[in-house]
């Protein structure tokens, strides 16, 4: 039996920019229920760190930091509260 709240959804946004990766980012995020998480690959650069601080507005939490490559990184996002995103 599967718990749909423990699912994970995953995003590659490697291939976009600023601030597109914002963008999609914000799309997936709004698809997620409260406990749910997004596993997002993102570069490094601009993207990676604007995002923390974009997400925590929003109310979700980076709760994982993942360093790939020397150059991208896997985030996990948890969604903490209930409130719509704006």
């Amino acid at each position: 039996m599967s718990d749909k709240k423990k699912e994970k959804m995953f995003l590659d946004i490697t291939m976009d920019s600023c601030p597109i990766t914002f963008v999609k980012t914000k799309i997936a995020l709004e698809k997620l229920k409260v406990g749910q998480s997004l596993e997002v690959h993102i570069n490094a650069g601009e993207a990676l760190e604007g995002l923390p601080e974009s997400l925590k507005e929003l109310g979700f939490k980076i709760t994982k930091k993942k360093k790939l490559t020397d150059s991208s990184f896997i985030l996990n996002i948890i969604h903490l509260n209930q409130g719509t995103l704006v």
